[in-house]
């Protein structure tokens, strides 16, 4: 029986999200506090007699995927593993576009463990050079800790201390948004959005100087809150539906779906979760990490 390698594979929570300029390679500036989070998809590796990845939901696997692209970074990387085949069984419980770096998280969690199948030590400054051209929340996932400042492309990873401790319930509307739609949507309104956009990073500085990360609901902002909810009206739906159940901040991470309702603790949490469930809405309650990984 071959070794099998099972890892967790972390979301993510965007605190804040601010979207700069259009850079020359075709992707944005951006610059977030990122979080984090105990909800995680598992991820089974092991050496095989050739390549397989399978997934319990419908994203892509192929070799021209994000996934299959992985394996060709990292066969450039360590070429001891272009001699084996690589079987991968991903088993989400992030939902893909659902703004929770499911996909990323994946994509970091393979170039860290897949060299440990042969023996080999992951070298991060290796992989970081390449992780932005794999995504751009990528290098975040990489870092060992669990809340920094991004920015750049998302390469430039600050990690911050010490990190907010919440309990929260995400609630997962019934339909994904794409982020490359998100960013298409951004341009072509950024004009009639740039005024809300620098009072968001206002906020940012605000809360930077402070110094007291555990007011981070100080910090809350995402430009793209204000144009998914035009576009999903139902998201503004879901959050005052959380509001009025007691969060005491509600807020949509990294380009949507997902709403974010922080929650003062776990018994409150429970019962937001059980009257809405009751209702068929997909929520659930998790927690911010606040330990290095």
């Amino acid at each position: 029986m071959p070794d099998i390698h099972v890892v967790r594979s972390y979301g993510k929570i965007n605190w804040f999200l601010s979207i700069g300029s259009l850079r020359k390679d075709g992707y944005h500036e951006i610059c977030s506090l990122m979080q984090k989070i105990s909800l995680y998809d598992e991820i089974e590796m092991s050496i095989a007699p050739s390549d397989s990845i399978t997934c319990n939901y419908s994203v892509p696997v192929g070799e021209e995927s994000l996934l299959g692209r992985t394996l060709v970074t990292l066969r450039e990387l360590y070429p001891l593993l272009s001699k084996v085949g690589l079987a991968i069984k991903i088993r989400k419980f992030i939902p893909p576009g659902s703004g929770l770096g499911g996909g990323s998280s994946n994509v970091a969690t393979l170039l860290h463990y897949i060299p440990t199948l042969l023996g080999l030590s992951s070298v991060r400054e290796k992989v970081l050079n390449i992780a932005p051209t794999l995504g751009s929340d990528v290098p975040f996932f990489l870092y060992k800790t669990p809340f920094a400042l991004v920015r750049g492309r998302g390469e430039d990873v600050v990690p911050l201390y010490p990190s907010p401790g919440r309990f929260i319930v995400l609630l997962f509307p019934s339909f994904p948004i794409s982020t490359a739609w998100a960013y298409r949507k951004w341009d072509e309104e950024v004009g009639n959005l740039e005024a809300l956009a620098r009072e968001g990073r206002k906020a940012l500085h605000r809360f930077l100087e402070n110094g007291n990360k555990e007011m981070i609901e100080k910090a809350i902002w995402n430009d793209f809150e204000l144009l998914m909810f035009r576009y999903h009206p139902v998201l503004k739906v879901y959050r005052r539906m959380l509001l009025e159940l007691g969060c005491r901040k509600v807020f949509m991470t990294g380009s949507g779906s997902t709403l974010v309702g922080v929650v003062e603790n776990r018994e409150q949490g429970e019962k937001i979760v059980e009257e809405l469930s009751q209702k068929g809405i997909n929520i659930i309650l998790t927690s911010t990490l606040v330990e290095e990984m």
